[in-house]
């Protein structure tokens, strides 16, 4: 779980201490706020892996703010707490996806439960198929084959989601130099030095090399 972010909205000041300092014993970074408001803007700064949301917050639901989440994010893992357990609460819960509802008070044995179920969540939504028994961990940077870990360098992670992205397209040489590069100049052969090095860790054919234009990125399934 260390490998995550979590924000942690609860206006109740001695349970959102106390449950916070708990999390940051398993956690990558834990974001504190007491009501909605200020919630929302540290949902936007940091796009937290996961979300711990009370029922009750100022100015919204807990409910309400899940479902302005699931309106365009749909990977953030959502965690609400709540006193009661009824049959509405647990419709929306399904219909927002949510990982799991705790019911007050909550104890430790409940938060790492409820967060071991987030992780597990994330890390197989980080998995991307790549054929020929080849795997992508995104949390990770590695290309997985068999016993095989291979860490793929930030550039190297950064083109082949772009391609992934813009799978079964022509990218462009311009477009890669734009969107990966931004700012910065890069001659056509440098960025061929770079797919070069993603297609030793990758099963090769996955890139097609358009002559002139760039490249074309396809997954096929194995058979």
């Amino acid at each position: 779980m260390n490998a995550y972010t979590v924000l942690y909205v609860e206006d109740d000041l001695s349970v959102r201490q106390y449950i916070a300092e708990f999390l940051r014993r398993y956690c990558k970074e834990v974001y504190e706020s007491d009501s909605a408001e200020e919630g929302m803007a540290l949902y936007h700064q940091h796009q937290p892996d996961i979300l711990l949301l009370d029922i009750n917050l100022g100015g919204m639901s807990g409910v309400e703010f899940a479902e302005y989440v699931r309106q365009k994010d749909k990977k953030t893992r959502i965690l609400i707490s709540t006193a009661y357990s009824n049959k509405e609460f647990m419709l929306a819960a399904i219909e927002l996806n949510l990982t799991r509802y705790l019911i007050k008070p909550v104890t430790n044995e409940d938060l790492v439960k409820a967060f071991e179920k987030c992780s597990d969540e994330l890390e197989e939504a980080s998995l991307v198929e790549l054929g020929e028994g080849y795997v992508y961990n995104k949390n990770r940077a590695l290309v997985i084959q068999e016993k095989n870990e291979m860490t793929l360098r930030n550039k190297e992670v950064e083109i082949l989601e772009y391609f992934l992205e813009h799978e079964n397209e022509v990218v462009r040489y311009e477009q890669l130099e734009q969107s990966i590069w931004k700012d910065e100049v890069m001659s056509r052969d440098a960025i061929r030095s770079q797919i070069r090095n993603i297609r030793k860790k990758v099963p090769a054919k996955l890139f097609q090399n358009i002559s002139g234009l760039g490249y074309k990125f396809s997954r096929k399934k194995d058979d």
